[in-house]
C-alpha cells in the first residue's frame, strides 16, 4: 500500500509543511527511516495549487488533495453558481496530468464542517464530479472519505454516499483518542479504530480501494496493560494493515494540532516518545508499505492521459523525475540512466572520513542510475546530508538518477556502548541497490567511528 501522512513543520518547530518544505519532509522521513509515497495536502475551494502538486511529484509521492468548501454552499454548487470556479479548477487539474487522490468535503457524517450531515451533499458531489469529468480531468481520482463511526447512530455515513459511479476510492479518518487531555474519549485498539467503519465501507462500496487518510494514536490511556502507543503502532503496522488487502493507502497524521479553546497540543506525531518513534520506524520498514511508486494508472477511474512530450501514459511530467513503474515491482529504466534491463551495474562506497559530529563517520556511495537504495548494518544509524537527524538502519531512499550520495554514520545499542567505553568501534555498512529495469546489487564497506572525530 501507499504510505505517508499529513506532515506539518509545527511538529518540529519548523516553518512550512511537506511536500513544499524539503526540511520538514526530510525530518519526517529520517525519523520514519523510509521514503513516503503519498502526502496529504490542502487546496482552497476551486484553487489548484500547482506548486505543491509538483513538489509532491518531485519527491516521488502521490498527492492526496483535501479540499474544503469555502465561501459557497452545497446548494450553490447544485444550482450551478460555482460552475465557473469548478471548471477552472478542473482545467488546471487536467493540465497537471499526473494522477492524484482527491478528497473534497471529507467527513460528511460529522457535524463539525459546513457540509456535514446536509441533505444536499450527494447532489452537490455529483454535480461537482460531472463537471470535472466533462472537462476531461480523468486523472482526478475521487475519494469519498468519512469519519470513523462512533456511538452516535447518525454517524453512519450511508446517506451521504454519492454512488459507485461517482466514487473511485472510499476512505476514513480514524484516531485512537484514548484519554488525551485535549479531547478525552476511550482507548481503542488499532483494529477497533478502523474495523467497524471498514466493514461498513466494504458493504456500501464493494471492490473499491480504501484509503486510511488520517490515523494516529495518543500516548494517554487509562493504565491498561495494552494501552501503550508504541504497542498500538506495532499492532497497526505489523498486524492489522498487512492482513487487510483492501486498504491501499495509509497516512499518519503527523501534526501536534490544537483544539480551539483548549490549552496544549495533541500528541499525534510519531515522535511523541522515543518508544513510539522506534515502533513506527520498525513497522514501516515492512514491504507492505511502498517506498517506490508502483503503477500509477489504477489511481484513475480511466487511464491517465499521456504525459507531455510522450505517447506513453504514465511517463514523467517533468524531465529528470522517475518514470512510474509499469507493474507492481520496480520502475522501468529511465532514459539515459546507463542501465539496460537485466544489467547489473556496479555500486561502490567512497573513502571514509571523520564526520562533522563526535562519534560519526562520513562516507559516500556511487550509484549508476535511478532506483531504490537501502542502507543497513548492525548498530548503524544513518543521516543523509539533506536530513536533520540520524535514523536507525535500515533506511531506504529513492534515487532519481546517477549520483554520488553522501551521508553520515553513527552508532546505537551495543556499538554505542563500546564507543563510549573504548573511544572507537568498528561498523560494517551495507548497501542494496535495486536499479530501474535491472537486478539488485549489493556492496559493503568497513568503517570506524571515534569519539572526538571531527
Amino acid at each position: 500500500m501507499y504510505w505517508g501522512g499529513t506532515i506539518k513543520g509545527e511538529t518540529y518547530n519548523m516553518p512550512g509543511e511537506a511536500p513544499t518544505s524539503a526540511a520538514v519532509l526530510g525530518r519526517f522521513e529520517a525519523d520514519a527511516g523510509k521514503a513516503i509515497t503519498m502526502v496529504n495536502t490542502g487546496q482552497s475551494w476551486g484553487s489548484f495549487d500547482a506548486t505543491t502538486m509538483n513538489a509532491a511529484i518531485a519527491v516521488g509521492a502521490i498527492p492526496l488533495v483535501t479540499m474544503r468548501l469555502e465561501g459557497a454552499t452545497l446548494q450553490e454548487v447544485i444550482e450551478g453558481k460555482q460552475d465557473a470556479k469548478i471548471r477552472s479548477w478542473a482545467k488546471a487539474a487536467k493540465a497537471f496530468a499526473y494522477p492524484f487522490l482527491f478528497r473534497p468535503w471529507w467527513e460528511p457524517n460529522g457535524e463539525w464542517y459546513p457540509w456535514g450531515r446536509k441533505a444536499e451533499y450527494v447532489a452537490a458531489w455529483r454535480h461537482f464530479h460531472d463537471l470535472v469529468e466533462e472537462v476531461g480531468a480523468t486523472n482526478v481520482t475521487w475519494a469519498w472519505v468519512v469519519n470513523a463511526i462512533w456511538g452516535d447512530p447518525l454517524s453512519n455515513p450511508t446517506p451521504y454516499y454519492p454512488g459507485a459511479a461517482y466514487v473511485d476510492w472510499v476512505g476514513m479518518d480514524a484516531y485512537n483518542w484514548g484519554k488525551s487531555p485535549i479531547q478525552s474519549d476511550r482507548w481503542l485498539t488499532a483494529e477497533e479504530s478502523i474495523e467497524p467503519t471498514l466493514e461498513l465501507l466494504e458493504g456500501l462500496a464493494p471492490g473499491k480501494p480504501v484509503c486510511i487518510c488520517e490515523s494516529a494514536s495518543t500516548e494517554f490511556g487509562e493504565g491498561g496493560p495494552r494501552e501503550n502507543k508504541a504497542l498500538w503502532i506495532h499492532e497497526m503496522l505489523d498486524q492489522y494493515l498487512p492482513s487487510h488487502p483492501a486498504i491501499k493507502a495509509y497516512l499518519w497524521f503527523n501534526w501536534n494540532d490544537t483544539k480551539p479553546g483548549v490549552e496544549g497540543n495533541f500528541d499525534w506525531p510519531i515522535e511523541s516518545s522515543p518508544a513510539a518513534q522506534a515502533a513506527f520506524h520498525e513497522g514501516i520498514q515492512s514491504n507492505t508499505f511502498l517506498s517506490v511508486l508502483p503503477r500509477l494508472t489504477p489511481l484513475a477511474k480511466v487511464p491517465a492521459p499521456a504525459w507531455p512530450g510522450t505517447s506513453e501514459p504514465g511517463a514523467p511530467a517533468h524531465p529528470g523525475q522517475p518514470t512510474p513503474p509499469s507493474d507492481g515491482s520496480a520502475p522501468p529504466a529511465a532514459a539515459g540512466s546507463g542501465s539496460e534491463p537485466g544489467s547489473k551495474p556496479a555500486v561502490a562506497f567512497g573513502d571514509v572520513e571523520p564526520g562533522a559530529h563526535e562519534g560519526t563517520a562520513r562516507v559516500s556511495v556511487m550509484l549508476p542510475s535511478a532506483g531504490k537504495l537501502q542502507l543497513y548494518g548492525r548498530g548503524v544509524r544513518v543521516r543523509f546530508l539533506t536530513a536533520p537527524r540520524f535514523a536507525r538502519a535500515p533506511v531506504s531512499k529513492w534515487i532519481p538518477g546517477a549520483t554520488s550520495l553522501e551521508f553520515e554514520v553513527s552508532t546505537f545499542g551495543a556499538k554505542r556502548l563500546r564507543l563510549r567505553a573504548t573511544g572507537s568501534t568498528g561498523l560494517v555498512l551495507r548497501a542494496r541497490f535495486a536499479p530501474t529495469g535491472g537486478r539488485a546489487v549489493k556492496a559493503s564497506t568497513k568503517l570506524t567511528v571515534e569519539v572526538g572525530a571531527g
